[in-house]
């Protein structure tokens, strides 16, 4: 399927931020998961994302091949999904479930009849993997194994009309979002200048966004990221 991705606002070789919404199947049971990731818009209309292997993410493309990209204008939706796990409160250690409707791709899809999205998406990008390969990055804890896919698109549904960008706060809200998940590894891995840089870059950034004020979904989503980061230091 052809995209005009510049009518959504969007440039080839940019690397954005996207909820992916993949999923399972246990029992015949259709297990939704949501996380945060990054895509970049490619030429031949295509879109590559690279998860990391030991994410559900990657577990659950390589089990169907099928996501669903979601443009959601909430920040405090993207904490949902950055931060699930044991380090949050028992309600939100999986992606709310309220949060997800289901888009009927029998048309593009013979074996599975429907596909989770987010619900407050302002548009959605259902993919199929095109193309699988291996590649290696290097960032600060080392060279690290990763898969890319290259993602055909099916199909494009566009919910509402949506010019937003984030705002100062959202945009710190967003790298927290991403110094907390690594900070989680600098802990996992012991190592102490990593969390001691981590922390104080995070500290600083949760000051500026409660000086910004008044956006409650920021507000809401740096709770979100104390609580995590509590959790985390008591079950180290």
């Amino acid at each position: 399927m052809e995209v005009n991705f510049q009518e959504l606002g969007f440039k080839k070789g940019y690397l954005y931020e996207i909820l992916a919404t993949t999923f399972s199947i246990k029992r015949n049971e259709l297990i939704p998961n949501t996380s945060c990731m990054g895509i970049r818009i490619r030429d031949n209309n295509e879109i590559s994302i690279e998860p990391y292997p030991n994410t559900n993410t990657y577990k659950n493309l390589k089990q169907n091949s099928l996501i669903c990209i979601n443009f959601v204008e909430s920040i405090f939706l993207y904490a949902l999904a950055a931060l699930k796990g044991l380090h949050l409160s028992e309600k939100y250690r999986i992606f709310p479930i309220e949060y997800y409707n289901y888009y009927d791709i029998r048309e593009y899809n013979k074996s599975i009849s429907k596909i989770p999205y987010i619900n407050q998406a302002w548009a959605i990008l259902f993919c199929e993997i095109k193309k699988e390969s291996q590649l290696t990055r290097k960032d600060i804890f080392g060279e690290i194994n990763l898969s890319e896919f290259i993602l055909n698109i099916l199909s494009l549904v566009k919910i509402k009309e949506s010019y937003k960008l984030f705002n100062r706060a959202e945009n710190l809200t967003l790298e927290t979002l991403i110094l907390t998940t690594r900070l989680k590894i600098a802990f996992e891995t012991y190592n102490s200048d990593l969390i001691t840089y981590f922390q104080g870059k995070i500290e600083e950034n949760v000051k500026n966004i409660r000086r910004f004020g008044k956006n409650q979904d920021a507000l809401k989503a740096i709770e979100l990221i104390e609580e995590y980061i509590r959790e985390l230091k008591s079950s180290i």
